[in-house]
């Protein structure tokens, strides 16, 4: 069938197609307008609008009367560059949330994993499926030193042969060469605990030829703190690479009001040329395995041979009895009061007790031998599965002592929360950030707001080379949020560890929006992060 359009009809047509090709396409994509840019600099706050184009920041400006695809009033807001996380255990877990709503509620937009010696063991093939299937946020990774030590020979309590030394060095230039950021070493933990300061200075020779860095779970950090210093220190030194401190605190009764003393060692050693850095979370409790209160060298036979042996042999039990009793007196509290429990297989009705509450409704009794007899209990049932526990160890006013510094980082060392049932994990998986901002900076003025922002942002890309990423400013990606400092908390507790915080407004990654409202809108435009090997530039230039 034909179709015949009238005259009239044809003149109305051709004079609607020059009004369609006249409309101009928006400057910007999105522009934020109304707000107060605190820009990650640690400078004074500004008035001034934002515009966003192509995932990236195009004008910081008064843009009344520009044209935006979309327009957002941020009127009395601030609107700060997203928060960088460089202590986290996400790993593969992102591959089941790839969102990872807990983190983006909190105002974070790109996070580094593998830390503590546990990464993933195929990096390069990791990076290419969350390429595959999307990111809310922007990920990159260490390799693990405890990963590559049990590839190649387990948990046994025992310096590498050199072939076998050769072998962990190969699986740590391969990863480097996949993109990771460095090495990290978990060296309180199975089987990291093992290594010699020379097995982790060759190690770390192959990382600095990738131009990487050595990030430590230290050996100590209690009695031995200052020891622990001096071994990072010195790996830095041999091995020629930047170093980095995990989770700096002061553990234990005995070492509260040290964090002067230990700032004090780093800030000699950064004063003479080290490159050093850390990062901290902001709370005066840790959070790990039940593992940490037994002897490192009797879990070398593995955990489940560990939990065999402390249901069968009444000796071995006696034995470890004995080194709890001696753990509790290290610790400096006399018993296990400032362990809570925060999951535990085969006794979930026990989560978010103390130990000396958990004995007491195991044995009737929360003497020193219950509390012992208790924590055997738990590690027993709970194999093959890990205890998670929460470690009321560390001072407050440690904990002030290290945000005021201003070079150190804030990170959460927490990893993605979804469905914890009765758990209850550590409450800095919900409410790290907004903690600082809140409680820290606007409550007890421990810090100003700018260095708050800055300690989150600009300190954390710094120290690991994030290019574009940590500040605002034209040409940056468009990584932003956007708070309420007058409102802004966290609300998560002890008991309720998942309640997400108050007076963040909106996330953005790349300028798409992640979160709005605290509804996380379920976007993926994160970006896979890799560091660019030196070494593998220097072949691609030959």
């Amino acid at each position: 069938m034909r179709i015949v359009f009238g005259p009239l009809l044809l003149v109305a047509m051709a004079a609607l197609v020059p009004a369609q090709q006249d409309q101009p396409t928006p400057e910007f994509d999105l522009v934020l307008a109304g707000g107060t840019i605190i820009d990650g600099s640690g400078g004074d706050p500004v008035r001034a609008d934002l515009g966003v184009r192509g995932g990236r920041i195009a004008s910081i400006a008064v843009l009344a009367g520009r044209t935006a695809t979309q327009t957002i009033d941020v009127t009395g807001r601030m609107i700060a560059p997203g928060f960088i996380d460089l202590h986290t255990h996400v790993d593969t877990d992102i591959v089941r949330l790839p969102t990872c709503d807990n983190f983006v509620r909190m105002g974070v937009t790109t996070i580094i994993t593998g830390n503590c010696g546990s990464s993933v063991p195929d990096l390069a093939a990791h990076l290419r499926r969350l390429e595959q299937g999307g990111i809310g946020l922007n990920y990159g990774s260490l390799v693990g030193h405890g990963t590559i030590r049990s590839q190649v020979f387990g948990s046994e309590n025992r310096a590498p042969t050199a072939d076998e030394l050769a072998a962990m060095g190969q699986k740590v230039d391969a990863a480097m060469r996949a993109g990771a950021f460095g090495m990290s070493t978990g060296l309180i933990y199975v089987p990291g605990t093992y290594a010699t300061t020379e097995e982790l200075i060759a190690l770390a020779k192959v990382v600095a030829t990738h131009g990487g860095r050595y990030v430590s779970h230290m050996r100590n950090e209690n009695d031995h703190i200052v020891d622990s210093i001096a071994e990072l220190l010195r790996i830095g030194r041999e091995a020629a690479l930047p170093v980095h401190v995990s989770h700096i605190k002061c553990t234990g009764k005995p070492n509260h009001g040290r964090a002067g003393e230990v700032l004090a060692l780093l800030v000699r050693a950064r004063a003479d040329g080290q490159t050093v850095t850390a990062d901290q979370y902001a709370y005066d409790a840790s959070s790990t395995g039940l593992d940490v209160l037994f002897p490192t060298d009797a879990l070398a036979i593995g955990r489940e041979a560990f939990g065999k042996r402390l249901r069968e042999d009444a000796a071995f039990r006696e034995r470890m009895r004995d080194a709890l009793f001696a753990t509790m007196d290290r610790v400096g509290f006399g018993d296990f009061r400032y362990c809570r429990i925060a999951s535990a297989a085969g006794h979930p009705e026990l989560s978010g007790l103390t130990i000396p509450e958990a004995a007491r409704r195991l044995h009737g009794s929360d003497d020193r031998n219950a509390q012992a007899q208790t924590a055997i209990d738990l590690f027993a049932a709970a194999v093959p599965k890990r205890v998670s526990m929460v470690y009321h160890a560390i001072g407050e006013a440690d904990v002030a002592t290290f945000l005021a510094a201003d070079w150190i980082g804030i990170a959460s060392d927490a990893g993605i929360r979804i469905d914890v049932g009765g758990d209850k994990p550590h409450p800095r998986g919900a409410g790290n950030n907004p903690r600082v901002l809140g409680r820290y900076a606007r409550d007890q003025k421990i810090l100003s707001l700018p260095l708050a922002v800055r300690k989150m942002t600009a300190i954390p890309a710094a120290a690991f080379d994030l290019q574009d990423r940590g500040t605002i400013a034209v040409g940056a990606h468009a990584d932003l949020v956007v708070f309420d400092p007058a409102t802004v908390a966290d609300r998560a507790t002890w008991s309720e560890p998942m309640l997400s915080p108050v007076g963040i407004d909106r996330v953005l990654v790349a300028g798409v929006t992640v979160v709005e409202n605290d509804t996380v809108t379920k976007a993926r435009p994160g970006q896979v992060l890799r560091h660019r090997s030196r070494a593998v530039a220097s072949e691609a230039g030959k």
